[in-house]
């Protein structure tokens, strides 16, 4: 076991040498289930470190969000929620105006009715509209990964995103969730690299 941490401190050390740089993020969304009168509102604080282009995974975030519902249910009860969740992307290239990613992760997310475990996966491409804007369309695959049901959800998300300088990104989604769930959501993202 402790050859085994070693060898992660030293391949971590290995890609932070090759790092780009410090990020970090702030999201918000909205989000409302179709045939309900409740929202659900989100914010995220983003912290991340952005690897070379170069990398197999070119990011790394923790996502740290509080999300709550605007009113109570049926039973009077507000759901709210705490989530921590750690994402992994990888970009690449199919040509200089089409581009790609794939990120996913795993988190815990802490609410006051039965908290579990989730994952998700989403790829997606990028259409390069000119050098500052850009086109995003993805598909999100996502469950709980503990046997909790009701969290099984398909979502598919575009729009567009703009890049005011290297350090400076902000992106809007909309979002149509189906499964578990019949959902639509804004979504509102902006990341500063250091």
């Amino acid at each position: 076991m402790k050859y085994r941490l070693i060898a992660i401190a030293l391949w971590l050390a290995c890609g932070v040498a090759r790092a780009e740089g410090p990020l970090i993020g702030l999201e918000f969304e909205s989000e409302k289930e179709k045939g309900s009168s409740i929202a659900n509102h989100a914010l995220d604080i983003v912290p991340g470190w952005e690897f070379a282009d170069d990398r197999v995974i070119n990011r790394v975030e923790l996502l740290i969000e509080r999300n709550q519902d605007t009113n109570a249910d049926a039973d009077g009860v507000t759901a709210k929620a705490n989530q921590l969740f750690v994402r992994l992307r990888h970009d690449g290239d199919f040509s200089d105006t089409l581009g790609y990613y794939v990120r996913g992760g795993v988190g815990r997310n802490y609410n006051n009715e039965r908290s579990f475990n989730f994952a998700y996966i989403e790829p997606g491409i990028e259409y390069k509209l000119s050098p500052k804007w850009a086109w995003t369309l993805a598909l999100r695959e996502s469950n709980s990964i503990d046997s909790v049901a009701g969290h099984h959800i398909t979502q598919l998300r575009t729009g567009p995103s703009l890049d005011f300088d290297t350090g400076n990104e902000l992106e809007f989604l909309y979002t149509k969730g189906h499964g578990d769930e019949d959902l639509a959501s804004w979504v509102v993202e902006y990341i500063h690299k250091f």
